[in-house]
């Protein structure tokens, strides 16, 4: 082995991981700034259509009429990422700059789907609440005897999806059940695109999910909390850097300088919200 040091050479080439909340998730690019306040909108799928006998025999009969227009609503978060380094040896604004998008480019996803799960930004909404509905029988609190199987939740899951809503909505999972999902025959593989079940529905493999419950407790061992949403969508901004400059960034008392990539976020979903515990152990 020769007596050297090593040569230092750039990373792989990383792309973030495929199938997550952002493969799901509808970005509307908004032009009036005001969505970083929140957002607020009526849903189109959530009001129930109706039915009436033969009009011809009983032409006076009265529809059923739905009242009021539900109303969903989303607050803003902000995700960052950061570079930290000694300026000695880097010397290269730009460098330092590139270091500190890329670590948000690969982080943020996993970041919203821990905010989206938990709301532990004081986000809404978020997955893990306590106004979910909860399909295993009983309601909550639900044990690991409560558990479903595999197709049991998924089927839980798609039935109320199609009972409750017009449309197509989406299937959070933590991603160490999207392995079983699949043993059960519950996933079909995309030519493009997101996974998504037999029926079509959507389903998101969260990168950290940590399996709460809403509940706000972690699952039971051997198991996984499953929810259902209407679509998803995530309103983001650009990135910026905090601070703006190398300059504003450096700290001379210790040669290091510091620098953040941040970018703002809403994401909210249409108008139910179910959860389900399935039993991953093959």
């Amino acid at each position: 082995m020769p007596n050297c040091a090593p040569l230092y050479v750039q990373p792989p080439t990383v792309e973030p991981y495929r199938y997550g909340l952002f493969s799901v998730a509808q970005m509307p690019a908004e032009t009036d700034p005001h969505w970083r306040c929140g957002v607020e909108w009526e849903p189109l799928a959530c009001i129930p259509a109706h039915g009436v006998g033969d009009q011809c025999d009983n032409p006076g009969v009265q529809k059923e009429l739905d009242d009021g227009v539900p109303l969903v609503s989303a607050t803003p978060f902000v995700i960052h990422a950061n570079y930290l380094c000694r300026l000695p040896g880097r010397p290269d604004p730009a460098e330092i700059e590139r270091r500190a998008r890329e670590a948000l480019r690969l982080g943020e996803q996993r970041a919203v789907e821990q905010t989206v799960w938990t709301g532990e930004l004081g986000n809404t909404p978020f997955l893990a609440d306590p106004a979910a509905v909860v399909l295993n029988d009983g309601g909550l609190p639900v044990a690991a005897a409560d558990a479903l199987n595999m197709t049991g939740g998924i089927a839980a899951l798609e039935s109320y999806l199609r009972a409750n809503y017009g449309g197509t909505g989406v299937i959070h999972a933590p991603a160490g059940a999207i392995p079983v999902m699949a043993r059960y025959h519950q996933l079909r593989e995309p030519d493009s695109g997101p996974l998504r079940t037999w029926l079509g529905t959507p389903v998101a493999a969260y990168g950290v999910a940590p399996n709460i419950g809403p509940d706000g407790l972690p699952a039971p061992d051997g198991t996984a909390w499953l929810y259902a949403t209407g679509p998803v969508a995530i309103r983001r901004g650009d990135v910026f850097l905090n601070p703006p400059n190398l300059a504003g960034a450096f700290n001379r008392t210790t040669n290091e300088v510091a620098m953040l990539a941040e970018r703002e976020y809403v994401v909210g979903w249409d108008c139910l919200h179910a959860a389900v515990l399935v039993n991953i152990n093959c």
